[in-house]
């Protein structure tokens, strides 16, 4: 079909990048036009997966302090006017045919909604935290703000996320429907699974390239959040325990910086940055923290996990990889050494967790992935 135009918006708060990126990389294959709207920090790779790149007004968020202590700048992004107008602003200059916004970004949302064009809001966590748990739990200080920005723009007040998600054509949920978790209200008729939404390793560029040698022991990829959550002492547990195995240890920090103080066993490389697409088809097992696109980039390649769940959505993402059997869970808070290597262990040596791990992934191949959110697009593009 002739080349579209789509607007991506997104915030850089880690995980709500990769789903996106891997919708703008397929969406550029076909020859679409894409514009990523997004912070600074984004620029790099949005360019790499070939889409044109505008700047929010508002900066990257810091990375050496939790997400959870910057609300100066969380807030306005997710809730404010400025960043709508700029998606507007953003959206007349491309001439845009469709529109894309990370659920997160209520006011961003309410200007696509605002807009007339056809728009997709993309869920880059489980629905569930949007109702039940996490950003559910939020929406009652949100709110105001939220509302007030809707009245900006010429929309009635929303009493939930729920609601606000309801006007827009599609409601993108990046899982297969079978990780996705049960909830006490009942998803828009616009949602579609579309599966793990993971960038391929190109996206990353080649800082983030590894050349993996032979090796007769079982590699396994470490893998904490990109953003601050003080998951240093979880991580010197991780390698405590990865030195009392025979195995490959490869681990990536995401950018976080530990320090020298961090003690690494001989039989474990640490990385500053990789992509996990370079990694994965070698990798026997994965250690997260849960977030939920190291669980997609794991799943979506077959290999099970160990999760050591943090905040955020990361307990319901640890709960779901255990309940469709591709993986066990040692919570951070009281992990130990001799607990995360009986985890490995287990799933190293007990194939049922492989098994699980390769059904979720033959369920998200299913599901169509971003070459099915594509075709989404181009549909409601017509």
């Amino acid at each position: 079909m002739t080349g579209r135009r789509v607007v991506l918006a997104l915030h850089d708060a880690g995980g709500t990048v990769p789903p996106m990126l891997a919708i703008a990389e397929e969406l550029a294959a076909r020859g679409h036009a894409v514009t990523v709207l997004g912070q600074r920090g984004i620029e790099r790779r949005a360019r790499r997966v070939g889409a044109d790149f505008v700047a929010f007004a508002i900066p990257d968020y810091a990375t050496d302090r939790p997400i959870e202590e910057q609300i100066e700048a969380v807030v306005p992004m997710m809730t404010g006017r400025g960043p709508g107008d700029e998606l507007l602003r953003t959206m007349e200059a491309a001439d845009a045919d469709v529109v894309v916004v990370d659920a997160n970004l209520a006011g961003v949302a309410a200007a696509a909604e605002a807009s007339g064009r056809p728009s997709a809001l993309l869920l880059h966590s489980l629905f569930e935290t949007y109702v039940d748990t996490w950003f559910g739990e939020l929406w009652p200080f949100l709110a105001p703000l939220i509302n007030e920005t809707r009245a900006a723009f010429g929309l009635a007040e929303g009493s939930s996320w729920n609601e606000i998600f309801e006007p827009h054509d599609r409601l993108v949920a990046a899982v297969p429907e079978p990780f996705d978790a049960p909830t006490s209200v009942a998803p828009p008729a616009t949602l579609r699974h579309a599966g793990f939404l993971v960038p391929s390793a190109t996206a990353a560029g080649p800082d983030a390239a590894i050349e993996l040698g032979r090796c007769d022991e079982p590699t396994v990829l470490v893998s904490l959040s990109t953003t601050d959550m003080g998951q240093a002492p979880l991580l010197q547990t991780i390698l405590d325990a990865l030195g009392g195995l025979d195995v490959r240890g490869i681990v990536t920090t995401g950018g976080q910086r530990f320090g020298p103080s961090l003690r690494v066993p001989a039989n474990v490389v640490v990385h500053d940055y990789l992509a996990h697409a370079a990694v994965l088809p070698h990798a026997d097992a994965v250690v997260t923290h849960a977030g939920l696109g190291t669980v997609a980039a794991a799943l979506d390649h077959g290999v099970p996990i160990v999760c050591t769940p943090i905040a955020r959505d990361q307990p319901l993402n640890a709960a779901r990889v255990a309940e469709v059997g591709a993986g066990v869970v040692v919570p951070a808070a009281t992990a130990t050494a001799d607990q995360v290597r009986a985890a490995l262990h287990e799933v190293l040596t007990d194939t049922r967790h492989r098994q699980g791990a390769e059904r979720v992934a033959a369920a998200s191949a299913r599901a169509g992935g971003a070459a099915g959110v594509a075709d989404d697009l181009e549909h409601l593009s017509r």
